[in-house]
């Protein structure tokens, strides 16, 4: 089968996974396209920006390349990834099976606009959470199914290096940022943790922090910078964010993955799925954590400060 995936997010190139930090939202789309060539389907992955590359059985492409898919042979079936603008791009052919993979809010997919779309082109919407399936009220020709993201390679393949838990570094992990809630957690921090494991480190992955702490990024508020430089000295560190395969291994030599849950709007959780899979704990006040974790098991699901500290 010949699939052509749709992204217009950023410029990325597929050895970035490797090379530089990439949003959640770029691994899961070259994850997908490299997974579909290993079940045998040719793939061309066109995105806004990069260069053109055939990387791992992928043909990559710009966006809005001028040569048609394939070099012009019958496109079988079409993913286009978040943006229902892209429901209606030049390189969509008219026949093609299309599926919608979307993970954003689905009040947007309820716009008579887009639902039009939608259904004259028989789309098959992909929810990653049941949440935006029983928010969604439109009637399609196709019935939208829920795919929930599972992890990926490289935190799985870590967690084989880490797997004795008591052998792991006192080290907690967040990349929670200025506007998801990691102000509470080092709060937490402080109040709680350091006190009872004076050695215990805090990782911070959160390139906002990152940047204002460099003098950067003047969008971080000076209360939160001052919370941080106080808080070093309780073992809090504020560092920029790293490539997939170096966070995966981070997070799985650590004994917790904090995650905040009550700020912004996440149907994904893959930050999550991927510390689970590498067998590290999530605590979370809940959000799309209570989707994810399975609470007493492979994480806690926690009420109030006292119990996430």
């Amino acid at each position: 089968m010949k699939i052509l995936m749709l992204d217009q997010s950023i410029g990325f190139d597929p050895k970035d996974r490797e090379a530089r930090p990439l949003g959640t939202c770029q691994r899961a789309f070259i994850a997908l396209a490299e997974s579909l060539v290993a079940r045998g389907h040719k793939v061309e992955a066109r995105r806004n920006g990069g260069i053109d590359k055939d990387m791992h059985g992928v043909a990559w492409r710009q966006l809005e390349a001028e040569l048609p898919p394939f070099g012009g042979d019958a496109v079988n079936t079409v993913i286009v990834w978040r943006d229902p603008a892209l429901l209606n791009h030049a390189s969509v052919p008219e026949d093609a099976n299309i599926v919608f993979w979307f993970d954003g809010d689905p009040a947007r997919l309820n716009a008579d606009d887009v639902r039009l779309v939608l259904q004259e082109k028989k789309v098959q919407v992909i929810f990653t959470d049941d949440a935006q399936a029983n928010a969604f009220d439109a009637e399609l020709a196709k019935k939208p199914v829920v795919v929930k993201p599972g992890a990926t390679t490289s935190f799985v393949m870590a967690s084989n290096m880490h797997w004795a838990f008591e052998s792991r570094d006192e080290l907690a992990v967040t990349v929670a940022n200025s506007s998801t809630g990691i102000a509470q957690i080092i709060r937490i921090w402080e109040t709680y943790v350091a006190p009872k494991a004076p050695n215990a480190i805090l990782e911070v992955y959160a390139y906002d922090l990152f940047s204002a702490m460099a003098g950067e990024n003047d969008s971080v508020s000076d209360d939160l910078l001052d919370m941080v430089r106080s808080a070093v000295d309780k073992g809090v560190r504020v560092h920029h964010p790293k490539p997939e395969a170096d966070m995966a291994e981070t997070v799985a030599n650590a004994r917790a993955f904090l995650h905040h849950g009550k700020y912004g709007t996440d149907y994904v959780g893959q930050w999550l799925v991927d510390a689970l899979g590498a067998a590290t704990p999530v605590v979370s006040y809940g959000g799309i954590a209570k989707s994810r974790v399975e609470d007493g098991k492979t994480g806690y699901i926690v009420p109030d400060e006292a119990a996430f500290g």
